[in-house]
């Protein structure tokens, strides 16, 4: 007698969860032609699923390499072409200005002054700053590297006026070579001593070139750019590259051209051009080979966003294959939903009308 009273209850209940599903699913199938995307792509692809996650994971570290890449290649474009006016600026000092032949009355002051404006222009291009970053700084890229120019030539001038007064009388060639000496070991002193080293008197970034040397305890490694899965390209191009500090010693030196000849003799100021010439020839050479090495990086930069551009698109597409709702085929399951829950209804509603006795 139980049985028979919780039957007809048991047919109605699963009437009523049939009919639910049935709308469910078609509401399913009904946003996802809305869409055009499958509302649970996992489930229908089973273990093809991990096919899924690894393309999303493809095109995500596909776009932060793309957007690392595009950020790295802006900012050695504009190195480069910092790169380029530092190099019209050598230019300038050529060989054929620096021959002393051709120097008559005021030339020697002329170079002096000169030397000192594109010193202080090479110190400005050096410490150009991109998207808030000083790109001559390596990774202590919030300051400025350079301090400003009058720095170096107050002690470029202080270097001759002790040389003078310890000689007591004009330089002459030998005594000339002793105050190059003076700069030279400047230039080299690896320390911060701030009274007689580049590094303390010039350049002021925590992060510098390596000079594998024992004494260059601050040394920062290369400037990393992500260009892969465990793949990174790297450059190293800081204000205290040795082709800045030969035209800035060359700058440095030149300047002092214009002392009268009381301090500097005519042999003295020979002197002092040969070097100046050498360092800054030397320098505008090593500059070429500096900014085609950055050129070759940012060309690889190109092709390597071109390539992520490329794997983001495919991955992308796979995706949409994978994802992408299939119209014709919801289209039929639609049709025939419809047709199920019409069918249930009109049970539903016969059942309704019968009487309790003809239901018993």
């Amino acid at each position: 007698m139980i049985t028979d009273r919780v039957s007809p209850s048991g047919v109605a209940i699963n009437r009523q969860n049939n009919l639910t599903r049935l709308q469910n699913e078609l509401a399913t199938l009904t946003a996802e032609m809305s869409s055009g995307r499958k509302s649970d792509p996992t489930r229908e692809l089973g273990v093809g699923a991990s096919l899924l996650y690894k393309l999303y994971g493809d095109v995500q570290q596909g776009e932060a390499i793309k957007n690392s890449t595009s950020l790295a290649g802006k900012r050695i474009e504009a190195m480069q072409t910092a790169l380029t006016q530092v190099g019209d600026l050598m230019d300038q000092m050529s060989p054929e200005i620096l021959k002393t032949d051709s120097l008559k009355g005021n030339g020697y002051t002329i170079i002096a002054s000169n030397a000192r404006e594109m010193l202080g222009s090479m110190i400005d291009l050096l410490n150009t700053s991109w998207d808030g970053q000083n790109i001559f700084g390596g990774t202590d890229s919030s300051q400025p590297p350079l301090a400003n120019s009058s720095t170096l030539l107050d002690w470029a001038q202080t270097q001759l006026d002790d040389a003078v007064t310890a000689a007591g009388d004009a330089l002459d060639e030998t005594e000339a070579a002793a105050l190059i000496t003076t700069f030279d070991t400047m230039f080299a002193n690896e320390t911060r001593d701030t009274s007689n080293s580049f590094y303390g008197l010039v350049y002021q970034s925590t992060s510098r070139t390596s000079m594998g040397s024992s004494a260059d305890p601050e040394s920062d490694t290369d400037t990393l750019i992500r260009i892969g899965a465990g793949e990174t390209l790297s450059y190293n191009v800081r204000a205290d590259n040795q082709t800045f500090k030969d035209a800035f010693k060359s700058l440095a030196i030149l300047s002092t051209l214009d002392a009268s000849s009381s301090e500097l003799s005519e042999d003295a100021k020979t002197a002092l051009i040969d070097e100046a010439g050498e360092l800054m020839r030397g320098a505008r050479s090593q500059l070429t080979v500096l900014a085609g090495v950055l050129g070759g990086k940012q060309e690889r930069l190109e092709k390597v966003a071109t390539i992520q551009d490329k794997a983001v698109t495919a991955a992308t597409a796979q995706i949409n294959d994978l994802e992408g709702a299939d119209y014709y085929t919801i289209s039929d399951k639609v049709s025939t939903l419809q047709i199920q829950l019409n069918a249930t209804y009109a049970i539903t509603a016969k059942l309704a009308e019968l009487s309790l006795v003809n239901y018993l």
